[in-house]
């Protein structure tokens, strides 16, 4: 199928749809966070084309971000000037700012099933800010190792994982009482934490060890440390808990994890730089960040081939992906 990869650019197509058409879940969209040009892109995962583009504060440095499991609002993590933005997906506008101490550096972003609280790991200060949905208010600040990166809320909203790089652990956060419940040895400076949809795993991508740790969550060890490429950054699973992605940010590609063997597959060519990924609700295509060379690899998960590329302004520095679903009710009965 790479043959008949298509490279997307901003201008308009009349009557041309990429691929995703016939997975389009209804109401879906992806964001792409920019942490080059200080913006947020909205993307039409019918068409793969940037429709929206949201502007954030200069020198935002913009790093996690995730839509709400309502689809109601998207928070991303200004790492430049220690706040979230909050942008209601809707309209498309900033509709609130969570203002973070000084030097918090908030890097990631991770959401209760609920929709009701979101986790933010601040980096520069060793913590997690625990934020209500409900009035953006600052409810909990945790103290965690150092260096935290990502969070990741467990399906049953019972427990939040944070990857601490500069600790070379993970810590289990308890959501009812926000506390450090355990604390897990993992590889080499650990930033993308992802767990398996059906509640069983946790993936951790540790960046200068050239591995993925696959911790049980059932007792809370690793269970396997799984080599991938030079500089694993950020990780995907499909709805399905079948398969795990994993961005290799030096070796430009994205290596795919089976979850049942361990196995790794080939690694999958994409652009330069590849930081943040997310996997569509079909499980059908997986959205590749490509922050170095200004780009969003789409890739067919049926044959782990890039389809197409989405093309960004220069200096854009794409980021994250997050997908979410319209919050409004479907005008028409669909099929």
């Amino acid at each position: 199928m790479a043959a008949a990869a298509m490279a997307i650019g901003l201008a308009p197509m009349a009557g041309v749809a990429g691929p995703a058409l016939a997975d389009q879940t209804p109401g879906e969209f992806a964001y792409v966070n920019n942490n080059g040009n200080s913006t947020v892109s909205r993307l039409n995962t019918v068409t793969n084309r940037i429709v929206d583009t949201i502007d954030l504060p200069p020198k935002a440095d913009t790093i996690g971000s995730e839509v709400t499991p309502n689809g109601a609002f998207y928070y991303v993590a200004n790492a430049g000037i220690d706040n979230v933005t909050k942008i209601n997906t809707v309209t498309n506008r900033i509709v609130a700012t969570i203002r973070l101490p000084k030097k918090a550096a908030p890097n990631g972003v991770g959401i209760t099933p609920d929709s009701a609280f979101i986790y933010v790991t601040n980096k520069g200060n060793a913590t997690v800010s625990k934020i209500s949905v409900a009035d953006d208010k600052v409810v909990a600040t945790i103290p965690v190792g150092t260096g935290p990166r990502s969070v990741a809320v467990t399906p049953n909203g019972a427990f939040a994982y944070v990857s601490n790089s500069g600790s070379n652990n993970v810590m289990k956060i308890s959501v009812a009482t926000n506390r450090v419940v355990d604390i897990i040895p993992v590889g080499a400076a650990p930033l993308g934490v992802k767990i398996t949809p059906n509640g069983a795993f946790v993936y951790v991508a540790n960046n200068l060890s050239n591995s993925v740790s696959k911790i049980s969550v059932a007792d809370d060890e690793v269970d396997e440390t799984i080599p991938v490429g030079k500089g694993p950054t950020w990780l995907s699973i499909t709805p399905d808990s079948a398969f795990a992605y994993v961005t290799n940010n030096l070796s430009n590609s994205v290596s795919k994890i089976s979850v049942a063997d361990d196995e790794v597959n080939e690694p999958i060519p994409v652009g330069a730089g590849p930081r943040g990924m997310w996997i569509n609700t079909s499980g059908t295509q997986v959205y590749v960040a490509n922050h170095d060379s200004d780009t969003v690899s789409v890739i067919d998960v049926a044959d782990d081939e890039v389809d197409e590329t989405i093309y960004f302004p220069k200096g854009a520095g794409p980021e994250g992906v997050a997908f979410g679903h319209d919050p409004r009710p479907s005008p028409c009965p669909c099929p």
